[in-house]
Protein backbone atom coordinates (compact mmCIF):
# COMPACT_ATOMS: atom_id res chain seq x y z
CA UNK A 1 0.00 0.00 0.00
CA UNK A 2 1.27 3.46 -0.90
CA UNK A 3 1.35 5.84 2.04
CA UNK A 4 1.53 9.63 2.15
CA UNK A 5 4.75 11.02 3.63
CA UNK A 6 2.80 13.59 5.60
CA UNK A 7 -0.68 13.38 7.11
CA UNK A 8 -1.19 17.02 6.14
CA UNK A 9 -1.26 16.41 2.39
CA UNK A 10 -2.31 13.91 -0.22
CA UNK A 11 0.42 11.96 -1.97
CA UNK A 12 -0.95 13.52 -5.16
CA UNK A 13 -0.73 17.08 -3.83
CA UNK A 14 0.39 19.76 -6.24
CA UNK A 15 3.59 21.70 -5.66
CA UNK A 16 1.48 24.66 -4.54
CA UNK A 17 -0.45 22.53 -2.02
CA UNK A 18 2.78 21.11 -0.60
CA UNK A 19 4.22 24.57 -0.07
CA UNK A 20 1.02 25.85 1.54
CA UNK A 21 0.35 22.89 3.86
CA UNK A 22 3.80 21.75 4.99
CA UNK A 23 6.46 23.36 7.12
CA UNK A 24 9.75 24.02 5.39
CA UNK A 25 11.31 20.96 7.04
CA UNK A 26 8.41 18.70 6.03
CA UNK A 27 8.58 20.06 2.50
CA UNK A 28 12.30 19.23 2.29
CA UNK A 29 11.62 15.70 3.55
CA UNK A 30 8.93 15.13 0.92
CA UNK A 31 11.14 16.49 -1.84
CA UNK A 32 14.04 14.26 -0.71
CA UNK A 33 11.75 11.23 -0.86
CA UNK A 34 10.73 12.18 -4.39
CA UNK A 35 14.39 12.63 -5.27
CA UNK A 36 15.08 9.10 -4.03
CA UNK A 37 12.39 7.74 -6.32
CA UNK A 38 13.83 9.54 -9.35
CA UNK A 39 17.40 8.52 -8.50
CA UNK A 40 16.35 4.87 -8.39
CA UNK A 41 14.53 5.19 -11.70
CA UNK A 42 17.58 6.82 -13.27
CA UNK A 43 19.85 4.11 -11.90
CA UNK A 44 17.71 1.37 -13.43
CA UNK A 45 17.74 3.16 -16.78
CA UNK A 46 21.56 3.18 -16.79
CA UNK A 47 21.94 -0.54 -16.19
CA UNK A 48 23.68 -2.49 -18.90
CA UNK A 49 21.71 -5.20 -20.63
CA UNK A 50 23.24 -7.90 -18.40
CA UNK A 51 21.98 -6.12 -15.26
CA UNK A 52 25.32 -4.58 -14.28
CA UNK A 53 25.92 -0.88 -13.93
CA UNK A 54 28.62 0.99 -15.73
CA UNK A 55 31.30 2.16 -13.30
CA UNK A 56 30.53 5.84 -13.91
CA UNK A 57 26.78 5.40 -13.39
CA UNK A 58 27.37 3.44 -10.20
CA UNK A 59 29.81 6.03 -8.89
CA UNK A 60 27.45 8.93 -9.63
CA UNK A 61 24.52 7.08 -8.06
CA UNK A 62 26.48 6.37 -4.87
CA UNK A 63 27.59 10.00 -4.60
CA UNK A 64 24.03 11.31 -5.05
CA UNK A 65 22.78 8.82 -2.43
CA UNK A 66 25.43 10.06 0.02
CA UNK A 67 24.27 13.65 -0.47
CA UNK A 68 20.65 12.62 -0.08
CA UNK A 69 21.33 10.66 3.12
CA UNK A 70 23.27 13.59 4.57
CA UNK A 71 20.36 15.94 3.82
CA UNK A 72 17.87 13.51 5.36
CA UNK A 73 19.99 13.22 8.53
CA UNK A 74 20.31 16.99 8.73
CA UNK A 75 16.58 17.44 8.24
CA UNK A 76 15.75 14.83 10.90
CA UNK A 77 18.11 16.45 13.41
CA UNK A 78 16.53 19.84 12.74
CA UNK A 79 13.03 18.35 13.15
CA UNK A 80 14.05 16.68 16.43
CA UNK A 81 15.43 19.96 17.80
CA UNK A 82 12.15 21.69 16.99
CA UNK A 83 9.95 19.03 18.60
CA UNK A 84 12.19 18.69 21.68
CA UNK A 85 12.00 22.38 22.59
Amino acid sequence: MIKSLSPKTSMFATEQELREELTEKEYVYVKLAKLDEHISDLLHMTEKTNGELSMSASSKYNYIKEIQEDLLRTNRRANNKITNI
